[in-house]
Parts: C-alpha cells; structure tokens; sequence
C-alpha cells in the first residue's frame, strides 16, 4: 500500500514537473511568439544585402518578411503554420537568397570585397537570425511523424549496421556531421570520377541519423559516366546491409542501363534497397527558382529523377529478391494526401507490391539547418527503420544470419496500416515500425527488455 501511494505521488510530481516544462520550452501566448519580431532590424539588413550585391530584380524574402511580420499569433497551430502559411519552405527559400547574395559579392573585386564584407556578413547574420526564428516556429507547431517507431527506437539505435548513401554531398558540410554525430561512424566518401558536390546526401544522412543515430554511414558519390563503377563497388561490399538510393536508375537510349539493372539483381540478394518513388523528374523542390532562372543558374538537383518507368521495367527482371527492394513513397503529414505520386501508365502492381508510404514532407536537417520535403526524405527513413529491425533480428536470432534482409522487408510490409487513399497512392500502406518490430520477435511480449 505505501509503495502504491509514494507511485502515485511520485507520477504527479512527474506530470507536473513535465507541465512545467513544455509552458518554459513552447510560446503559449501571442506576446512570447512576436517578441522576437525585429522588423526593421531584419528589413534593414535585407536592404544592406540588395545595395551591396547591386540586387536589382525581384526576390521571394521581402514578402516572406511582410507575411511574417503579419503572422496572426492568435492562430498558431500546425494547420496555420504548415498549410495556410506554408512556413516550413520559409527557410529554404531564405538560404538560397542568402547563398546567391554571397555569390554576386564574390563576382565583386576584391577591393570592393574587402571593404563590403563586415557589413555584409553582419547583414547576413542578421537575415540568418531570422531564418532561425521561423524554423523555430515551425518547429513549436512541428506535428511530428506518425512512423509508430516508439518501442523501435528505444530499443534500438542501428548498431553494426552498415547504410550506404548513393548521392551527392559536400565534403566540408560531412566533416562538420563527423562532429556533429559522435555515436555514428560517418566514413569518407567514396568517389567515382568527379561528380557534382551539393548537400543533399548530407541531408539524407541527417534523417537516417535522426532514427538510427548509431549507424555505420558509408557516403557513395558518382557521376553518370561511373555508375558502373560505383555499382560495382557496392557490389564488392558484402558487409553493407542496406543501401538508400537517392541517385536515379541508370537508363541507356531511354531504356534502362542492362549493366546497371544485373549490377542491381546481385546486389539486391543480400541487400536491401530503399529508393525514392515519384514521378519522372528532379525530386528536389524548387530547383529552379525565378530567381535562379533570372541569373541564368541551372538546377541545383537535376541529377535526382525518378523514373517510374525504369522501375517498372528492372521489377520484372528480379523475381526471387524482389522483397528486398523497398519503394518509398511522400505522404503529406499536413494534408494527409499525396504529395508526389506515380503517374505512369501501365500496370503498376509490381511497384505497389515494394512500396510503402513515409511522411516526407517537412523534414528538419541538421546539414541545412531547414526543413526538407518530397520522396528523396522518405526513402531515408526506410533505411533507417529497416537498420533498426536488421539489428532487432541479429540479437533476437543470433542462429539465423541468412536472408536477414528478406526478414526485414517482409515484417515492414506485412505490417502496414492500410490507407483510405488506396494502394495506387500509398502503395502497401502506411509504414508500423513497432508492427513490424513484433513481427520480427515473433510477436513475443519480451520485445521492451531487449538490450
């Protein structure tokens, strides 16, 4: 009876002091959430920027400044913020602002350089200020992901378990994650040729960090001309356990790459594959902003396309390690709809028998300090869960190391939650990490005790 009592009393205590916390951590009144509106601060420093880059033509900030400064506080909530505002692309389009004003400085000469930098790196810190308050916003509002990975997660951290990131990255922005992860093993990237550098590699490593925060990261960077190259690399690599590819399927004349697809078949016998799903084209929003198209600047990700149909036409050719491919599909988590769906004609029960839906729409990165969207972040956190039940069934049977792989994809779709958007949209349905987990087990009662 006195143990009950010192429970009860210590699980209120525990309430109140989580209360307490949550009012000091979360705005609960419009004053806490505008306090930190500098409006001529900010409006002030974005001026500077257009006066010393000699910034004629129009850009997306000033009005993202006046809608933000027009916020109705009294209505913040995740509806508001995420749907009627669209706030959470707030951030991205403020970088890209920031990093092409630090591009035409640099087309200035180094005298005017020299003499502008103080006060245009103070401007930018500024401008940088506000992006941070905006995202915290978002942040306070954030509905989170509905992954049902609770149990998964606590249990679990992806320990001795190997993900390679097939993408593009930025080299100085990896040692800074090296740092910034110091439970992970983030390995050097392995190159092939001399592809293109950009962060988005860098982001996806956030998300499978963000969920797997022990994993083995093995970065792969190739360009077109060494696909074959970098396949073969992978193929090498027995020890690697799953492999996200952000990268499209290699085609040949419009067909796809014969190489590429038997490169693919091996692999796919031990290993499994987490790929993005969506409709023929760049994956990366706003790639070619007005802005960029203005000053003559291509696309930063026109290497990311995902072609439906080169999918469907390598699923045919794979029969017994079909399983082991895993397609992932962007559900809005605000909107509860589709965000990129696949639009091919044909049959494409072969495509919805591999693919599961993941929310991947505002999805907060470390690397950019923003928040990501679209199928290129939903495929991440499959790999991430997968790593997690990979680990979950090398502890719980240790005797049984073969088809490890097949085990994972089966228990991740057996375990689906069924949709009312149907299968042509979200495919086998809606990701159960903790279903799945249980699966694994064998459904047994002593998952929460594993160590």
């Amino acid at each position: 009876m006195f143990y009950r009592l010192k429970y009860k009393k210590t699980n209120r205590f525990t309430k109140v002091l989580l209360l307490v916390l949550l009012l000091n951590v979360f705005p609960t009144s419009a004053s806490e959430y505008s306090s930190s509106n500098n409006q001529a601060e900010d409006q002030a420093a974005l001026e500077t920027l257009k006066r010393i880059t000699f910034w004629t033509w129009e850009e997306e900030v000033s009005l993202l400044l006046q809608n933000y400064n027009n916020i109705d506080y009294r209505k913040i909530n995740a509806n508001y913020v995420f749907n009627e505002l669209d706030m959470h692309r707030w951030g991205k389009k403020i970088t890209d602002f920031l990093d092409l004003a630090t591009l035409l400085l640099s087309f200035q000469s180094e005298e005017y350089q020299k003499s502008n930098q103080a006060e245009f790196d103070q401007a930018k810190s500024t401008i940088n200020n506000l992006r941070y308050r905006i995202n915290q916003l978002v942040l306070s509002v954030h509905p989170s992901f509905d992954l049902n990975y609770h149990t998964l997660t606590n249990v679990y951290k992806g320990s001795n378990i190997k993900i390679a990131v097939f993408d593009l990255f930025d080299p100085v922005l990896l040692a800074k994650q090296v740092e910034h992860y110091p439970n992970a093993n983030i390995q050097a990237i392995q190159s092939f040729g001399d592809p293109v550098q950009l962060n988005h590699g860098n982001s996806v490593i956030d998300v499978i960090l963000a969920i797997a925060p022990h994993a083995t990261i093995i970065p792969i960077s190739a360009e077109s001309s060494t696909y074959h190259q970098a396949m073969a690399y992978l193929e090498n690599r027995t020890d690697i356990h799953i492999i996200n590819m952000s990268r499209a399927f290699l085609a040949l004349d419009n067909e796809l790459d014969p190489q590429f697809s038997q490169q693919l078949n091996h692999i796919l016998r031990r290993t499994i594959v987490t790929k993005s799903l969506g409709n023929t084209g760049t994956d990366l929003e706003s790639n070619v902003t007005p802005l960029r198209q203005t000053l003559g600047l291509g696309a930063t990700g026109n290497l990311f396309s995902y072609d439906l149909g080169l999918i469907k036409e390598f699923l045919p050719s794979i029969y017994t390690y079909n399983d082991n491919l895993l397609l992932a599909i962007n559900l809005d988590t605000f909107s509860h709809q589709i965000a990129l769906s696949a639009t091919i004609p044909g049959d494409n029960a072969l495509a919805v028998s591999t693919s599961l839906s993941t929310p991947a729409d505002a999805v907060y990165t470390w690397s950019t300090g923003n928040f990501e969207s679209g199928s290129s972040f939903a495929a991440p956190q499959l790999a991430a869960i997968s790593a997690l039940l990979w680990q979950a069934y090398q502890e719980y049977h240790p005797q049984q190391a073969s088809n490890v792989a097949s085990k994972v994809t089966q228990a991740l779709k057996i375990s689906t939650r069924v949709s009312d958007l149907g299968a042509s949209n979200t495919g086998l349905g809606l990701v159960d990490a903790d279903k799945a987990l249980a699966y694994i087990l064998g459904h047994q009662s002593k998952q929460n005790s594993i160590k």
